[in-house]
């Protein structure tokens, strides 16, 4: 049996304690019956060091690919095969001024990263020492974890910052279809002309422009030859190579699974004013790819200075999402800093590795470094080229041509995803909340907020390039010749923020959100999402004015598709002789558009509302352009259906109800072929559904794979409700959602609800490998315990890190 022959590290016993070099004093790490660890130390430093400890014991493999891939080192453990995927990584590490970088997240932030990855490599020693406590994932790889550095977290490339490919996919579609007709089917907020800056042949944008982009962000999927010392069979290695490269993300989507993965999520903040208890609930639930291990990690940290509980994930010190003893906060992203923009050269005929700036030529800076590579002593040279604006990510020789990629994150410091929580970790009050946001640059974050003085808040955090020519807006990509620069930066002190808003409570949920008056609208990027959640989200609130903790936990799993509400005068018009349809006009007529599990009309709906923004989007864009556009969004497509016009033919009105009545025929044919011919057996839940395999099930036996996989269970929603559940069409497994979900109780922090999924661990050994995922299922919660007394009244296991 291979899970027998190499085993695993289990939970610790309760009372177990250890030492470890790198603490002054005795740390309590006690785990509560949710896996939650809260941390209890007597200084800054130990905190710091044993949250370091902890993710490791519960996630080193999970933190190992992180940092390897960031840092560009995934050659040194898996061959020269990766050598191009590591020198791609490296053109976007960070590379300025470090002072200023550690400065920028905190005052002590390089002891606390310091002491954080200290903690991550005594945790190393520990596993390299004594293997039982080595990930299985590392010894059926045959490999072993590296160390981390005060830098490790630092990486830029997981930062949700991602503009610049959108810059070339808009260049192709101009190029594919025309300016005017990418402009009327481009949904822009706020209303923004799309003006081809002078000088860019948009014909000459190609994708492969971005393909060391794409492969610094994504990273390369893994095959049998990497793992030449695993103990394994070649087959049961080539089955391992494509399980972990599905686990880690590293293979190629689709455009669907894409769509689905986009960085959307919930939040809101409700004044006491409209709750039972006279103080704020906020509520938060982050949306993101659904993996095993989960990308967030709870931690609840306790020391001198510091008392913050939530969630992060596992590379970072402190939490991104959670409370302290005075204020809440919760995120989603906010889209209005456009913080890429992509640069083409001409290049020197003469000299290639020189580019046009201004009136002459200026060389490309190149960094030469040695990448270590697995079996190669001298490793494998890596030269890194550099214009003035950033990184050169593609050479056209034969053209004369260049690009690179101008990132703040990568010219600013402070822009590492997440680590200016730190700050939001020990604030007090509204004013530090804000002095925080200020310098919070990356991801930008709608931030909601909440203190036990009763004001609620919203601030949208971003780092905001200025882009000084009326002609530019950062859509498109532009000269690098000078014509098109940078004036700075938007000061965190004028970004937009909201304090105890009139209407008693602020929802966010990714929308199109930039306050009417405010003085720099004109300067927001313009690719928001999709309305439909902050509609649901708003007119819930409004129509509740003594709101609960459960009232918003029940808000976060509602599942009312407005998109199917607003289709439902359309369908009350229409009437059709077949059977069939007939039939199906009934269920959608019936209908409460709730996406519920056992609901027959919510999985003839998701079955329809598809094949129906397919047919139009096939009316709308011109075929030259269709595998560029994709399928045009819910709200384009809506409106043309609510306002037909030529594109349906000579009468539109009956053109458009005979195409919904066609497609609404297939969607029933393909209904029937899936579940029978009975409706009573169209159950959404049936379909529609979340389980996870271990990342090593594709080369166990059956029964070795599902004592590591989860069960199947049903779920709800779909990619337009508050209970956001995208999912793959190939099998209907949810594939983003709620990454965590947290309800926060200002009159008392231990009524407190959260979840995560599948559980804070990634030990198939450990109790909490799979046990929550049943509850995040079900919409269920559990304590965010707070107080020690509630914390000891959940205990689970208590480990003790002691000084050597």
């Amino acid at each position: 049996m291979v899970l027998a022959a190499c085993g695993g590290g289990g939970s610790d016993d309760d009372g177990n304690s250890t030492r470890v070099p790198g603490v002054s004093q005795p740390v309590e790490i006690v785990r509560d019956t949710s896996g939650v660890a809260h941390i209890y130390a007597q200084n800054q430093r130990d905190l710091f060091y044993a949250q370091g400890y902890n993710a490791a014991r519960d996630r080193l493999w999970q933190l190992d690919q992180w940092r390897r891939r960031g840092e560009g080192k995934m050659a040194e453990q898996f061959g020269a095969r990766f050598v191009e995927a590591d020198r791609a990584a490296r053109l976007f590490l960070f590379r300025g001024d470090l002072d200023a970088e550690f400065a920028s997240y905190h005052p002590d932030a390089r002891e606390i990263l310091t002491a954080f990855s200290e903690g991550i490599n005594a945790f190393v020693d520990q596993a390299l020492a004594d293997p039982e406590k080595l990930p299985i994932e590392f010894r059926l790889t045959g490999t072993q974890p590296g160390r981390w550095s005060p830098t490790s977290s630092l990486i830029r490339i997981y930062g949700i910052t991602r503009n610049v490919g959108s810059e070339v996919q808009l260049a192709r579609r101009i190029a594919a279809v025309g300016l005017a007709t990418t402009q009327e089917l481009t949904v822009n907020e706020p209303p923004t002309p799309i003006q081809v800056p002078a000088g860019i042949d948009v014909a000459s944008i190609t994708s492969s422009i971005l393909t060391p982009y794409n492969l610094a962000r994504n990273g390369l999927a893994f095959e049998a030859g990497d793992f030449p010392r695993s103990p394994l069979q070649p087959a049961q290695v080539a089955a391992l190579a494509q399980a972990l490269s599905v686990g880690n993300g590293t293979v190629e989507r689709s455009e669907e699974e894409r769509a689905a993965l986009r960085y959307e999520s919930n939040n809101w903040t409700v004044h006491g004013s409209r709750t039972d208890t006279g103080k704020p609930i906020l509520a938060n639930d982050p949306h993101r790819a659904i993996s095993m291990p989960s990308l967030r990690y709870m931690v609840h940290l306790n020391a001198p200075g510091w008392n913050v509980i939530g969630a992060g994930e596992p590379a970072l010190p402190g939490v991104s999402i959670g409370h302290n003893e005075r204020i809440a906060f919760g995120l989603t992203i906010f889209a209005f800093g456009d913080e890429e923009d992509l640069y083409v050269y001409d290049t020197n005929p003469a000299n290639p590795g020189e580019y046009r700036y201004g009136a002459g030529w200026e060389p490309m800076r190149v960094v030469n470094e040695t990448v270590p590579v697995r079996g190669q002593a001298a490793g494998a040279s890596a030269a890194l080229k550099f214009t003035r604006h950033g990184p050169v990510v593609y050479e056209d020789p034969a053209n004369r041509k260049a690009y690179a990629v101008r990132a703040a994150y990568l010219e600013f410091p402070g822009t590492a995803a997440y680590l200016a929580s730190l700050r939001l970790n020990q604030a007090q009050n509204w004013t530090q909340f804000t002095e925080g946001m200020a310098r919070h640059f990356t991801p930008g974050e709608n931030m909601v907020y909440a203190d036990v003085d009763g004001n609620i808040g919203w601030f949208g955090g971003a780092l905001a390039p200025i882009r000084p020519r009326a002609d530019w807006n950062g859509q498109l990509p532009v000269p690098g010749d000078g014509s098109y620069e940078w004036a700075g930066y938007l000061p965190g002190s004028l970004l937009p923020r909201v304090f105890n808003p009139a209407q008693g409570f602020y929802a966010t949920a990714n929308e199109f959100n930039v306050p009417a008056d405010y003085a720099y609208r004109s300067m927001s990027a313009t690719a928001w999402a999709e309305p439909y959640r902050f509609q649901r989200a708003s007119e819930m609130l409004a129509a509740n004015p003594r709101h609960s903790v459960a009232d918003s936990a029940k808000m976060q799993i509602d599942e009312l598709s407005i998109p199917a509400r607003t289709l439902a005068p359309l369908v009350a018009r229409l009437s059709s002789a077949d059977a069939d349809v007939s039939q199906a006009l009934g269920l959608l007529r019936g209908w409460n558009h709730v996406v519920s599990t056992d609901s027959a009309a919510a999985t003839l709906h998701q079955l329809w509302l598809p094949r129906l923004q397919s047919r139009v989007t096939e009316l709308l864009v011109p075929a030259a352009g269709r595998s560029l556009f994709g399928t045009l969004s819910r709200p384009v497509v809506l409106a043309k259906l609510a306002a037909p016009d030529a594109v349906f033919g000579a009468d539109p009105a009956a053109g458009r109800d005979a195409l919904m009545l066609e497609t609404l025929k297939a969607a029933v044919t393909e209904l029937k072929g899936r579940q029978g011919a009975d409706p009573a057996n169209w159950q959404w839940g049936l379909l529609h559904h979340i389980q996870f395999e271990h990342e090593l099930a594709g080369f166990l036996t059956g029964d070795q794979a599902a004592a590591l996989a989860t069960p199947r269970y049903p779920v709800g929603g779909d990619n337009d409700t508050l209970h956001r559940a995208s999912y793959r069409t190939s099998d209907f497994r949810v594939t983003s959602g709620a990454s965590y979900r947290q309800v926060i109780d200002l009159s008392d922090w231990d009524k407190s609800l959260a979840i995560n999924v599948p559980g804070q661990s990634a030990d198939p050994k450990s109790p909490h490998y799979k046990d929550l995922i049943e509850r995040w299922a079900k919409g269920e919660y559990f304590p965010m315990a707070f107080s020690r007394s509630k914390v000891d009244s959940l205990r689970g296991d208590t480990l003790t890190l002691r000084p050597q």
